[in-house]
């Protein structure tokens, strides 16, 4: 169709649509006095706003103000399966001809032509080979304010959209309702081991933890698969890539099954002399370990499980068939689903997650692979397959990494560095401590805000771990209190947090954050990059390892102070300050050269922190802090410290 014949206004009209991707203002002018040189410049821009409209990946129709169609790109035909030589058709009628409920979509989108005036979206389910989903959005096109053009309209095909949110749905519905056999026998055994334990022998006590137990473990299984799971699919699990021989490691897995299975034959036919393969080995070994569990599982006692290896100087083929109760043609490619299971509802059922097929196939296609499972029929057994390429195409990126180093003196200096745990809940406070006692930290537990801003004041840490829920305060109140006085760095163990939340706590002076149920290896990491951080900005110490003035003692390379011979405990805050005003006694220190030397740059102008530092140092250095000898007020301009 020629865009050129058609009404100048709604040609400018579709050069503001699709050129600003937004309703603009028509020039009213262009409309209202055309002239052929104005026709030529429209027709030329019609020409290139029409190729734009045709790339689009969306379908752009456009509607004048008596709903005929004045433009539709090749998109929009293809969607509403239309002649491209034939645009005159009406636009409802098409989409109520292709629905697959024609009523209701009849209903929709009367209720999005009745305004023209507003934005609306609708999504119609179309039939064809099969349903298709389509979101239509109708939007207005404005000249001025009051004047109504017309109407644009888009079209996506979002089946895949909705195939993929209906997927998730089904995983997480049957997420659930895999966690709740396990929850239920729990629950039901402490319960019954709570009302009234002494009328349980030892036996059936014996009996009842072990269901606690086994049901725990199963738990564990079914959330660490799930995780392992998504991560593969979104692609954050990222792979350790070294040099293996594969029939070393299936002869090992063959090895221990026929120990956990003796009731099963296992035979293994491997080639000679195959190359190496370039993998993960503990995620290449999960899954094989799951396929060969479920053969394990279906194959009937006494049966055969072989195992098939071979290849060439491409790739590996490792099958692994059993003699079990097969697998019926419309499962064959749904098997390696989430959660799917093959049931044929006359038998008891089988333990499992649900997802160590899916497990599997993640696993072989993370690494390049193909996975798949054939079945003669039903009672006839299944094979299970995989192709491996020697090289996976993602393990010359995850190669060429460094290798990992050994500590540097700094992170080994940083490992004796003392850590507060600021953690209401004490198994959490006790996990964190007996992983980091471990790692040689010097680690203090405390359970309540204003214990930690009482022991602060005694002996500041090097680093924090500050819980966002606490017995007495907000974790968030404590932070920012934490923050009026010290740049410690502070690492939050969040709870369950959106991320408007997460950037509050960064804004207010969180360094770092991590969200509970806590990875100990990431937060281990995460501490070391703070505590070198922070030796790299500490400032060097001065020449003079003594000062001496009058009965008080610095020593700067014990960081201790003494007073006529008895040593003063010091916060780190008010050793800071000390040393600051004896490395330039006798000097006047201005308010706010202290608070940038001892609190940083920002907090030049709260003069409030250096009188109530300068206070504590008195009572605790001054043998009359009412009469101070040592540090010396000087009015409306600083401190100094006087030398004797």
């Amino acid at each position: 169709m020629s865009l050129a014949a058609r009404d100048n206004t709604e040609t400018h009209t579709i050069a503001l649509k699709v050129g600003q991707k937004k309703p603009g203002v028509l020039l009213e002018q262009l409309a209202d006095q055309p002239s052929h040189s104005l026709l030529v410049d429209l027709a030329e821009e019609h020409a290139i706003l029409a190729n734009i409209a045709s790339n689009l990946h969306s379908g752009f129709i456009l509607l004048n103000a008596s709903e005929h169609i004045t433009y539709a790109n090749p998109i929009a035909q293809q969607l509403l399966h239309i002649d491209n030589k034939n645009i005159v058709f009406d636009v409802r009628a098409q989409l109520v001809g292709l629905a697959a409920n024609p009523s209701n979509a009849q209903a929709e989108l009367d209720r999005l032509w009745e305004h023209p005036e507003q934005d609306g979206t609708t999504n119609l389910a179309l039939t064809d080979a099969a349903i298709r989903w389509l979101r239509v959005q109708s939007f207005p096109i404005h000249a001025q304010p009051g004047r109504l053009l017309g109407r644009g309209v888009l079209l996506d095909d979002i089946t895949l959209e909705r195939s993929a949110t209906q997927t998730r749905n089904e995983t997480l519905a049957l997420a659930a309702h895999g966690l709740k056999t396990p929850l239920a026998i729990i629950k039901g055994s402490a319960t019954t081991l709570l009302s009234n334990s002494m009328r349980w022998d030892q036996t059936m006590q014996r009996e009842m933890l072990q269901m606690i137990d086994t049901q725990t473990d199963r738990l564990h299984e079914i959330l660490n698969t799930l995780l392992e799971v998504w991560r593969l699919d979104a692609g954050a699990q990222n792979l350790r890539f070294s040099a293996i021989r594969l029939p070393e490691l299936l002869n090992l897995l063959v090895e221990r099954w026929r120990k956990n299975a003796p009731q099963q034959r296992f035979v293994c036919e491997i080639a000679n002399e195959l190359p190496t393969l370039l993998c993960d080995p503990t995620r290449l070994e999960q899954a094989f370990q799951h396929l060969f569990h479920n053969a394990v599982t279906y194959a009937p006692n006494g049966g055969t499980i072989r195992l098939l290896v071979e290849g060439d100087v491409h790739q590996l083929r490792v099958s692994i068939s059993d003699q079990g109760r097969g697998i019926a043609p419309e499962h064959l490619e749904h098997i390696f689903d989430r959660f799917y299971r093959v049931t044929d509802g006359n038998e008891q059922h089988i333990q499992g997650s649900g997802l160590g097929l899916a497990v599997a196939r993640a696993t072989i296609e993370a690494h390049g692979g193909r996975i798949w499972a054939d079945s003669p029929g039903l009672g006839a057994g299944s094979v299970f397959y995989c192709t491996l390429p020697l090289t996976p195409p993602n393990a010359q990126a995850s190669s060429s990494l460094p290798a990992v180093q050994a500590p540097t003196t700094s992170t080994r200096h940083s490992q004796h560095a003392r850590i507060a745990i600021v953690e209401g809940d004490a198994r959490t406070a006790r996990y964190l401590r007996a992983n980091l006692e471990e790692q040689h930290y010097r680690v203090q537990v405390l359970s309540a805000g204003t214990q930690f801003l009482r022991q602060f004041d005694l002996e500041e840490p090097n680093l924090v771990l500050l819980a966002t829920k606490l017995p007495d305060m907000q974790g968030i109140e404590l932070l920012q209190r934490l923050r009026e006085f010290s740049h410690v760095p502070v690492v939050m163990l969040c709870d369950e947090n959106d991320e408007d939340e997460r950037v509050h706590l960064l804004d207010l002076g969180a360094d770092d954050l991590v969200s509970k149920p806590l990875g100990i290896k990431e937060l281990l990491a995460r501490l070391r990059v703070l505590l070198r951080r922070q030796n790299s900005q500490g400032k060097s110490e001065p020449a003079a390892t003594i000062f001496t003035s009058g009965d008080l003692v610095l020593d700067y390379a014990q960081h201790q102070v003494s007073m006529q011979g008895r040593p003063i405990q010091l916060s780190r805050t008010e050793y800071k300050l000390l040393s600051t005003l004896a490395q330039n006694a006798g000097r006047v220190l201005t308010h706010e050269l202290l608070l940038e030397r001892v609190w940083g740059e920002e907090y030049n102008r709260e003069v409030d922190f250096i009188w109530v530092y300068i206070s504590r140092l008195r009572r605790k250095v001054e043998p009359d802090s009412r009469h101070p000898r040592y540090i010396i007020t000087v009015p409306d301009v600083g401190y100094k410290l006087v030398k004797l």
